[in-house]
């Protein structure tokens, strides 16, 4: 009896093994590669831009704007103007116009906790009783 469970174990040790030396072979799509320094600067320009334009288009920030006289034109053509470096420092900036953030991710976690002990009280034949 104790041959067959060395044989057995032997068989499944061998099966991982190969298993891993065959998922170990294949490629990942996240290969390193050479990029070019202009190639990283538009994509944090274009996120920079990306932050500034989703605060501006906020509804409060425009009702702001738009009472000290700016309009959305002359808003866009002076953060055209924004060298790459203020730009960033102006997008950094605005991250920190909402401390609370966004919430929804936290909503989303509470809510994920909540039905993950459900599922387990129930798996678990267990009853909360609320007095």
């Amino acid at each position: 009896m104790n041959w067959i469970k060395k044989a057995y174990f032997r068989q499944v040790a061998l099966f991982v093994a190969l298993t891993m030396f065959i998922l170990g072979g294949i490629p990942t799509k996240s290969m390193a590669y050479m990029m070019g320094s202009e190639a990283v600067i538009a994509q944090s320009r274009a996120a920079d831009m990306d932050t500034v334009q989703r605060v501006l288009e906020s509804k409060l920030v425009s009702e702001r704007l738009s009472q000290t006289g700016l309009s959305m034109p002359e808003i866009q053509s002076r953060i055209d103007k924004l060298s790459d470096s203020e730009l960033h420092s102006f997008a950094s900036q605005l991250d920190s116009l909402y401390p609370g953030g966004d919430g929804l991710g936290v909503v989303i976690a509470l809510l994920i906790i909540v039905i993950l002990v459900m599922v387990i009280l129930k798996l678990a034949d267990k009853k909360i009783i609320i007095r």
